[in-house]
């Protein structure tokens, strides 16, 4: 018998070497089923008499299949099958996500395969740093043994940096850096006089170690202490920053003052809540960029 499930996923990943938990199931399964009820976006819905409804264009791409230690039915996707799925949509400042089109499709192992889309809601966490939207299914479909049952409603949910705190990040960890590499030029130079050539004294009619410019010893330390201050420092910014390659490219959200990057390797879920992961996702802006409608990482 077949499952609904919700899924929080990113692009195609590899299938993991691990089994997953399974979830105890009846006659009459209603695991995928008992999410609580999605408010779903309409394209035809009238635009609100008060404000003019703004939207921002992103394409949205799911990666559906087993992920580690997620508890879905045992038999589904055990044969790493992955059912990808691109859905061009739209967030509207009324916090309703609208599909661009009616319909998602993949190549299952007939041919082509199309299947309604309906549109949800989407909304930030009040820091503005966590991203979530829904979105249902409402017909059965199947790809190997990654299935879907009819009206499954999905969350996807991901990280997602404004650009004033990426700027804010970048900022903090550059002057961190500078101050690192300041007090290690200062410690190289005091190597370079310690360990240099050595200087010819009159007096004793000798070659000697230098001696003019060097710190002491208490000074010396106290410099080393302080790079290595430094230094703990800039890994410190350096870990807050993400990774480029893990961020989508620059778009905009409504009401966001700030640009955003949304965070690859998102969670799909079944359902709202910690509800079984059924794969991850992506988004990228819709804009004048190919990435924005080919990339799918």
């Amino acid at each position: 018998m077949k499952f609904s499930i919700i899924f929080t996923f990113a692009l195609p990943l590899a299938a993991s070497a691990f089994s997953s938990p399974s979830i105890p199931f009846t006659s009459s399964p209603s695991f995928l089923n008992d999410a609580a009820p999605v408010t779903r976006g309409n394209k035809n819905s009238e635009p609100s008499t008060t404000a003019a409804v703004t939207a921002a264009p992103w394409r949205v791409v799911l990666d559906i299949g087993r992920e580690p230690l997620a508890s879905m039915p045992f038999d589904w996707a055990r044969s790493g099958c992955r059912l990808p799925l691109v859905i061009p949509c739209d967030f509207q400042s009324d916090s309703a996500v609208v599909p661009k089109t009616e319909t998602v499709s993949f190549t299952g192992t007939g041919g082509a395969v199309v299947r309604p889309i309906e549109g949800g809601n989407w909304k930030l966490s009040k820091d503005k740093k966590q991203l979530s939207l829904s979105l249902t299914f409402p017909e059965y479909f199947e790809r190997s043994d990654v299935y879907v049952d009819a009206g499954t409603p999905i969350t996807l949910q991901t990280r997602v940096y404004t650009k004033d705190e990426v700027d804010t990040l970048n900022k903090e960890y550059y002057e961190a850096r500078d101050e690192a590499w300041a007090l290690g030029e200062e410690l190289n130079n005091i190597s370079r006089m310690i360990n240099g050539p050595k200087q010819w004294n009159e007096k004793s009619q000798a070659w000697e170690k230098r001696t003019d410019g060097i710190p002491s010893f208490l000074v010396q330390g106290q410099k080393r202490m302080r790079h290595l201050a430094a230094e703990t420092l800039q890994k410190q910014k350096g870990d807050l920053r993400p990774d480029p390659n893990s961020l989508s490219e620059r778009g905009t959200l409504p009401g966001l003052d700030s640009d955003v990057f949304i965070v690859k390797q998102g969670t799909i879920r079944i359902g709202t809540g910690k509800k079984a992961v059924m794969g991850k996702w992506l988004a990228e802006p819709l804009n004048e960029h190919q990435a924005a409608y080919y990339a799918t990482r």
